[in-house]
């Protein structure tokens, strides 16, 4: 059961979301722990998510069923501007696709029996012209 490409996957579904993002190599600019080193499209008008390792992975077994008990954050950023409220939506979107939503996320080998969200809240970057938002993810995922 991987994490990330449940995410990654509910994600990438999202026509509201995938329109504010910039596009890599054909694709929704969505990386795994960071952006490739060929990667320059932080600059542009749309927006960038990163989906990090997990900061935490769990058992979460009973007699009957085994899981993982997953925390994970998913960060956005996009190029500073005077106007915060798109990065605003895209990061409540980002919320609002996976806060309480377990039945809603695809789960290779699994299912997903809880998903709550906490944020957003400010992601921060080195980089003073890049402002980011940051969710995290408590993912309950059980074996099927």
């Amino acid at each position: 059961m991987n994490s990330t490409a449940t995410i990654y996957q509910r994600l990438t579904a999202d026509d509201l979301l995938g329109f504010d993002l910039v596009e890599y190599q054909g694709l929704p600019a969505i990386f795994d722990d960071a952006a490739p080193e060929d990667f320059n499209g932080f600059h542009a008008e749309r927006m960038v998510i990163v989906i990090a390792a997990p900061s935490s992975d769990e058992a979460a077994e009973t007699f009957t069923e085994t899981g993982r008990l997953i925390r994970q954050d998913v960060r956005i950023y996009a190029r500073r501007s005077n106007d915060n409220a798109p990065i605003d939506a895209a990061a409540r979107r980002m919320r609002a696709l996976f806060h309480n939503r377990p039945g809603e996320l695809f789960v290779q080998g699994g299912k997903a029996v809880v998903s709550t969200v906490t944020g957003p809240v400010s992601a921060p970057d080195p980089d003073p012209s890049i402002i980011g938002r940051r969710i995290t993810l408590r993912l309950e995922l059980q074996e099927t």
